[in-house]
């Protein structure tokens, strides 16, 4: 009983019955009401058939609208509750009412066609008819054992069998047009002369579209690809023009260190030629003392010649020795003199070696001090180089990590967009699922007061 009571999620109500007593039982009658439009679920399990057919073209667009109207109307007996099963039986009363079925045809456009709408939404099942023929968990418990119940329920398998003889009628007659449909087009294509001339200039346009879509399409491929090599190429441009500025940067320093090492060496030039100048004044100046002295020496000789010489032996002996004793001294002089000169040669040459040894020295010190201070320059250009890339590889990883942040940012703000989203959602279906608790509870109270009615009524 609870369960054929209760309404179908189609309607979402449950069909009225009013209460009346034993002595007004025989003057009402009992009442099958049925929704002529169902729901959205009804309708997608119902099949809706549509059948056009092209009138001949002498067929005028101002053809009067034929209607054929049919209703049919079952025997309303108690056999015909035997076909059908228990599960399937609802105990409602009230008047019954059998809804009629309109197959119609009528103009289908401006070429004066005749279409015909055969719908089985015309024959007014509602989807509580509907979850009730299909649905197999919908089992009622019998009905009362009261005259009225069973009024009712013969009422109900009335309807029943009037719906079912519609369904068939409806499926002839869906039938009987789809055969004149098909016969139609089968004599309006014999009747055409040159269809396979214009299928072949069809098919002919249809496989040149075709190609030139593909050719599009091929060249919009490559179009795209040459673009992407392009983007590629510029990104690569772009990518090395950081470390063409800092090679270009790199050589100029470089030009710059062997402009100064060509000055340094100049100068370094310079300071040899200056003192291969003095050098060589130095040996000029020490050659014209040398000969100076020679001059002296011979000078003095000449005038001790000219002492008068003795007669005796012993004048002549004595001039001998003293002669020789002078020979003697002038000799030793020459020599002291020439030990002098070669002593002091020895040391001018000594204090020039020392010289160029000491120039040899400063000028090996300048090389490998202007070596050291070139290499220093390049070793604080390839820092300053290392710099200024560590500097770009930062900034670039600065803003990569920028990019990366905001996109981050905005999956975030998206993730919370969709979170708001989700709980909106949720708050819509626990608040749905609040409305169907109390729908339910609703429902539950008005099956408890049909109920006690009923109880009431029994009771009575």
């Amino acid at each position: 009983m609870e369960n054929s009571r209760q309404s179908s999620p189609g309607t979402g109500k449950l069909p009225e019955r009013p209460s009346h007593g034993d002595a007004g039982a025989g003057n009402q009658k009992p009442l099958c009401s049925v929704s002529p439009l169902g729901t959205a679920e009804a309708e997608g399990e119902m099949s809706t058939r549509r059948v056009v057919v092209d009138a001949p073209a002498g067929a005028s667009s101002s053809m009067p609208l034929q209607r054929h109207k049919a209703s049919f109307r079952a025997a309303q007996s108690p056999s015909s509750l035997d076909s059908l099963p228990a599960s399937r039986t609802i105990a409602v009363s009230g008047l019954v009412r059998t809804p009629r079925v309109y197959v119609g045809m009528a103009p289908s456009g401006p070429t004066g066609g005749l279409g015909a709408r055969v719908t089985r939404r015309a024959l007014g099942i509602s989807s509580v008819f509907l979850q009730g023929l299909r649905s197999s968990g919908l089992a009622t418990a019998p009905a009362p054992s009261l005259e009225r119940d069973l009024g009712a329920v013969e009422d109900l398998g009335g309807c029943l069998v009037e719906y079912m003889a519609k369904v068939h009628a409806l499926e002839k007659v869906s039938q009987e047009l789809e055969a004149q449909l098909r016969m139609h087009l089968e004599s309006k294509a014999t009747r055409s002369e040159n269809w396979g001339a214009l299928r072949a200039s069809w098919a002919s346009s249809c496989q040149q579209v075709g190609e030139a879509v593909l050719e599009n399409a091929r060249l919009m491929l490559q179009t795209e690809n040459i673009q992407a090599g392009a983007d590629d190429f510029k990104e690569r441009y772009e990518n090395e023009q950081p470390f063409r500025k800092a090679a270009e940067e790199e050589i100029n320093s470089l030009y710059k260190v062997i402009d100064e090492a060509n000055s340094s060496k100049m100068d370094l030039e310079s300071q040899i030629e200056s003192l291969k100048e003095e050098l060589g004044f130095l040996s000029r100046s020490y050659e014209e003392d040398v000969k100076m002295l020679y001059k002296q020496l011979a000078g003095s000789e000449l005038e001790q010649l000219n002492v008068p010489i003795g007669t005796g032996l012993d004048d002549i002996l004595e001039t001998i020795r003293i002669h020789w004793e002078r020979d003697v001294e002038k000799n030793r002089l020459q020599a002291g003199a020439l030990l002098q000169a070669k002593q002091q040669a020895e040391l001018a040459r000594r204090a020039q070696t020392q010289e160029e040894k000491l120039a040899a020295a400063l000028r090996v010190e300048l090389h490998n001090t202007s070596c050291q201070i070139q290499s220093l320059q390049a070793e604080t250009e390839s820092l300053r180089a290392l710099k200024r890339g560590l500097e770009n590889t930062l900034h670039d990883a600065k803003h990569w990590h920028d990019i990366e942040l905001q996109n981050l940012g905005a999956v975030v703000s998206r993730l919370e967009a969709e979170l708001r989203e989700m709980r909106a959602e949720a708050e819509q279906q626990l608040q749905a699922r609040e409305h169907l608790l109390s729908h339910k509870c609703q429902l539950q109270r008005d099956v408890a007061s049909y109920h006690a009615l009923l109880d009431r009524e029994e009771s009575s």
